[in-house]
């Protein structure tokens, strides 16, 4: 290649947490998910629920993707408490560069309209991470 340049490759991560990963006696829990290492870009985020997150009062569920301070800054809320399909599903995309010297915690936070998230009684969400490493 030219100039020094090098082909640089997305690879997609795939993290799956369940409904007990977000219990709290809260209306709203942020959980780590993934550590995005140091001189890392984030290119897209994908939300896939195989089992709808239900129980007790909760009527709405969703869950979001970013950082602390900006919990959406990724991919923004998506409902994990409708009927699971094929097409229900969030993809969004993105491109952030957060550290070039150290590593950064990407973490969902998942949000409840009316009943706390540890009344939950199932549900199961899996995350898809697109990123690479320019940084060699």
């Amino acid at each position: 290649m030219p100039f020094g340049i090098s082909e640089t490759v997305i690879r997609w991560d795939k993290v799956t947490k369940s409904y007990s990963d977000f219990s709290a006696a809260s209306l709203s829990n942020d959980i780590e998910i993934y550590l995005l290492p140091e001189g890392s870009v984030i290119h897209g985020v994908v939300i896939k629920h195989s089992t709808s997150f239900s129980g007790g009062l909760i009527a709405s569920y969703t869950i979001s993707v970013g950082i602390i301070g900006n919990l959406s800054k990724y991919a923004p809320s998506f409902s994990v408490s409708q009927a699971v399909s094929d097409t229900a599903f969030q993809a969004t995309s993105c491109f952030y560069l957060e550290n070039w010297g150290s590593s950064k915690s990407v973490r969902a936070n998942a949000v409840s309209l009316i009943g706390l998230l540890n009344a939950d009684t199932q549900g199961e969400v899996e995350f898809y991470i697109g990123v690479s490493q320019p940084k060699q």
